[in-house]
């Protein structure tokens, strides 16, 4: 029997070559996708190990707790004098006292150096020489004096920024002039995981980028013969209380885990996408192997005649699907480290650049991989299977035809069951208050719903789609019919494409929505004629310096700056927004219920109605909040309002000089500008453009503007959706060819009858495109609305979260569903070709 399986297998290439495809590409996105996150995790690790390679230890003020539950840690600066008790410990070769902070480059023409993917423009202390470690000075030399600066190797090389250039470095104070003096390199990278980087000398570094007398963190250069642990040991020995020492290793895996941290979420996406990718591929597998049953009935009723069982069949035909997976996914793990530069470089190309490094196949990657590829491919596989062991020895004399399987009632009323299963979650998410996987599930319930349900309308699907082809004459009479005849295996085909392509939609509807709700948000919740917006819509924000600068010209009314920031309030670690309270009413809608905003102070807080409400808070009340660099504190509920989701999507509300006095001085996120009563908009918004000049990280822009901006973020982050999802749509294609290539070879009699009787080989390959054109448009139509249902739930959903408005662009999916046609029309080309070439005298005889 196993060697059967095997000649079996081999027999039909071309089934065999398809087949494959499907699951080697869903393996391939999945490996794809461990690989591209164990190569960023190595990047990074490398990168900060590199950076603090010649640090054996560091003193500094423990953290709080961390922020966004383990993304990040900020801590309070430590005493500047504590490096004279850390320079008498013994051991210690060299002690110095660090500053980081906010540093933007501007290029030689003043414009600000933003890096991509939102990567930090920072500026730091330069170590000293025995502290550098695989920090060089590549070109120049080291920065001395409060005018000097060495700057990362790729933003001099990228921006054509000579030794000897003077620049300007936007800080969180005033704009300052800087010549440029030498470039630096960390190890064999030019910059620190594609951000920016300054360096100035220890005094100008705490001035410009830290905090006057205090540093964020003390670097220690152990002595030789004494180890980074034991050097640590010593100096926590003789730490002050609230703070510790670790080793430089420790504080480089740290900032590390950070930034795996918070790209965790693109791990997850990429995974989700993987096994959308595998589940259609399932389909094309299902279809390939209940074909192949219908086809070989009289080779396996002649093994069961001679004496095979129904186990060995069984055993046999899984033998098959488990040899197609180990196969399939050997060829996608191979093809996963394509598919990894590939996803590296789309995401270079919208944005989200990420640093590089030697690619990391992991063994965990090969299994995990080999272990989905297989179970898939013999789960898919073990229905048609099943169905194998059933067919009866007598059946060994007929011959195997094309048919319809009969359609059970059981099949309609389990996939009416799902449906109504999933339009009831999707209800109680939308108006029951369901908790939002419950919603999840009730998409995951109606898609499969849909699934098992489409067979029973196949063929009326089939009929309304193909009635214009009647107009062809015969030949689209005829793909008409064949695409009924079977709806079983026409559903299925179609399902494939059905899936791809709804979620492609659904993305579309629910990015349309989104930006339509942000136009509608901003005129209900602002005030504002102009806003202040970051330079890059990447970037973490600007220096308050470029508000300052921007309230100061003429025909400014008012402005009022918003910030962003993170704490552990109430015992749970959330974000919370800044306001400035002498201006924020007259630009911002709080529609405050209770309490009052102008007399806000670094202790007070406002909270939203619903989170007061479930907390029985008042005004007056006491909310606990812990801060990362300061740590606990009470602070005083002022008001509650009800604008929660609105612009600033925020349930607690701090003052700027609150944030500053508890979290450090932060950047500004946006500033909404009110202008004079008759003064000319164009007008103001010329003067704010000249203002700042010297702050390039910020800019002016209408309404319009900064609804066009943040829609570029939406439709950068809908493309990377939407050209990960377009692998299960071409899945679903190879799918398609795969199924008309194996039908093509059952009808191979039928074929040479029609040749027989007159019809062309122009004829017959005009026949099978536009059966092949009809199940596209059936999957593309169906997963086109039920894409529609879904992208218009998901908004709804979020209706509390500001997405009030709901748009479909019409435009965009109707263009899908042609392509769908065109694409099917394509894949047909294969199959419509070796059914033309079918030799009349041999088909007419085939057994």
């Amino acid at each position: 029997m196993w060697t059967a399986t095997v000649r079996s297998m081999f027999a039909h290439k071309l089934r065999l070559a398809l087949t494959t495809a499907s699951i080697a590409l869903g393996i391939a996105f999945l490996a794809g996708t461990f690989i591209l996150g164990d190569t960023t995790k190595q990047a990074f690790d490398d990168l900060f190990a590199q950076a603090s390679s010649g640090t054996d230890a560091v003193v500094r003020e423990k953290a709080a707790f961390n922020q966004s539950e383990g993304a990040g840690t900020a801590r309070a600066p430590i005493d500047a004098d504590v490096i004279n008790q850390v320079r008498t410990v013994d051991g210690v070769r060299v002690a110095e006292g660090m500053s980081s902070g906010y540093a933007l480059l501007t290029d030689n023409d003043g414009a600000a150096i933003l890096p991509s993917g939102g990567a930090p423009t920072m500026g730091y202390t330069m170590p000293a020489e025995s502290l550098r470690g695989d920090i060089t000075i590549l070109d120049g030399a080291a920065p001395v004096g409060p005018r000097q600066v060495a700057i990362d190797a790729s933003s001099a090389e990228d921006n054509d920024i000579a030794i000897g250039s003077t620049i300007k470095i936007l800080f969180n104070g005033p704009t300052r002039a800087f010549t440029v003096v030498g470039t630096v390199g960390y190890g064999d990278e030019k910059d620190l995981g594609g951000s920016s980087s300054a360096f100035f000398d220890p005094a100008t570094a705490q001035r410009l980028v830290g905090t006057p007398g205090a540093y964020d963190e003390i670097d220690v250069k152990a002595i030789d013969g004494v180890s980074d642990a034991e050097l640590a040991s010593r100096l926590d020995a003789i730490a002050p209380e609230g703070t510790e020492a670790v080793t430089g290793a420790t504080v480089a895996q740290e900032a590390s885990d950070a930034v795996t941290e918070e790209l965790k979420f693109l791990n997850i996406l990429l995974g989700i996408f993987a096994a959308v990718a595998l589940f259609v591929g399932s389909f094309i597998i299902w279809n390939t192997f209940t074909m192949t049953v219908t086809q070989r009935s009289r080779e396996i009723a002649l093994a069961r005649a001679v004496g095979a069982t129904r186990w060995q069949v069984l055993r046999s035909l899984l033998a098959e699907a488990l040899l197609l997976g180990l196969i399939a996914s050997a060829i996608g793990i191979a093809l996963g480290v394509a598919v990894a530069k590939g996803l590296t470089a789309l995401m270079d190309a919208l944005g989200f650049s990420l640093p590089s490094t030697s690619l990391q196949l992991q063994p965990s990657t090969i299994w995990i991989s080999m272990l989905v590829g297989v179970v898939v491919t013999v789960v898919a596989a073990l229905v048609p299977a099943r169905r194998a062991t059933k067919v009866l020895p007598i059946e060994a004399l007929r011959e195997a035809t094309p048919g319809s399987d009969r359609l059970s009632v059981r099949r309609g009323v389990i996939g009416v069951i799902l449906i109504g299963l999933g339009v009831t979650g999707l209800l109680m998410g939308l108006y029951g208050g369901a908790p939002f996987g419950l919603f999840g599930l009730g998409i995951l319930a109606l898609i499969v719903g849909v699934v098992v349900v489409i067979p029973l309308v196949a063929r009326p699907l089939a009929s309304v789609i193909g009635a214009p082809l009647r107009w062809r004459g015969v030949t689209g009479e005829l793909a008409e019919e064949n695409a009924r005849r079977n709806p079983r295996r026409t559903a299925s085909t179609a399902s494939a494409l059905m899936i791809g392509l709804a979620l492609v939609v659904s993305m579309g509807v629910f990015a349309s929505s989104l930006k339509a709700s942000f136009g509608d948000l901003l005129d209900d919740t602002t005030n504002a004629d102009l806003y202040l917006t970051t330079a890059s819509s990447q970037a973490e924000g600007f220096s308050p310096e470029a508000a300052v600068a921007a309230a100061q010209v003429d025909g400014v009314k008012a402005l009022s700056a918003t910030g962003f920031g993170s704490a552990r309030i109430n015992g749970s670690g959330t974000s919370y927004s800044s306001i400035d309270p002498s201006t924020v009413q007259s630009l911002l809608n709080l529609d405050l219920s209770d309490g009052s905003v102008t007399d806000m102070g670094p202790n007070d807080i406002l909270v939203s109605r619903d989170v007061a409400d479930a907390n029985n808070w008042t005004v007056g009340d006491k909310v606990p909040v812990e801060f990362a660099a300061t740590g606990k504190d009470d602070l005083t509920i002022s008001g509650i309002f009800d604008a929660s989701g609105g612009y600033l999507e925020s349930d607690y509300l701090l003052s700027i000089s609150g944030q500053t006095v508890h979290a450090g001085q932060q950047l500004i996120t946006s500033a909404l500008i009110q202008i004079d009563d008759g003064a000319s908009q164009s007008d103001v918004q010329s003067g704010i453009e000249a203002a700042l000049a010297n702050h390039p990280d910020a800019k002016v822009v209408d309404q319009q503007g900064y609804e066009d901006q943040i829609g570029g973020t939406i439709d950068n982050l809908l493309a990377l959706v939407t050209v990960m999802l377009l692998l299960a749509v071409i899945i679903a294609l190879l799918g398609i060819v795969n199924t008309l290539a194996l039908s093509v070879f059952e009808r191979t009699r039928e074929l040479g009858l029609l040749r027989a009787v007159g019809m062309t080989s122009g004829q017959v390959r005009a026949m099978v495109r536009w059966e092949s054109a009809v199940i596209s448009l059936m999957g593309a139509i169906v997963g086109a609305a039920l894409g529609v249902g879904l992208g218009v739930a998901l908004s709804q959903t979020l209706k509390d979260e500001g997405i009030k408005a709901i748009s479909v662009p019409v435009p965009q999916v109707l263009l899908y569903i042609v392509l769908a046609g065109v694409a099917g029309v394509l894949a047909a080309i294969g199959p419509a070709r070796s059914a033309a070439r079918v030799d009349v005298l041999r088909a007419v005889v085939t057994e």
